[in-house]
């Protein structure tokens, strides 16, 4: 029985290091990815700088073209609707 414990405990031991292992191996690639994509956001987004209002508009226009509900005209300061 003693051994029994003993191997399951070393075992859950084992399994703990591993998924430990795991998860630094997944810390390490998220920085990776965040330390790669810094460079190239900023840039990517300036260009386009819209504010959401304007987008939510858009998709909406897009997937409804015939709706019976549209979306208010919100002033870019992010006042009330028109």
């Amino acid at each position: 029985m003693t051994t029994i414990i003993y191997a399951v405990l070393v075992f859950a031991v084992v399994k703990i290091y591993a998924i430990s292992v795991e998860v630094s191996e997944i810390k390490e690639l998220l920085r990776d990815i965040k330390r790669n994509t810094e460079e190239h956001v900023p840039s990517a987004f300036a260009p386009h700088a819209v504010s959401p209002e304007s987008l939510v508009r858009a998709v909406h226009a897009s997937s409804y073209p015939d709706s019976g509900y549209p979306v208010p005209e919100v002033e870019e300061s992010g006042g009330v609707p028109k």
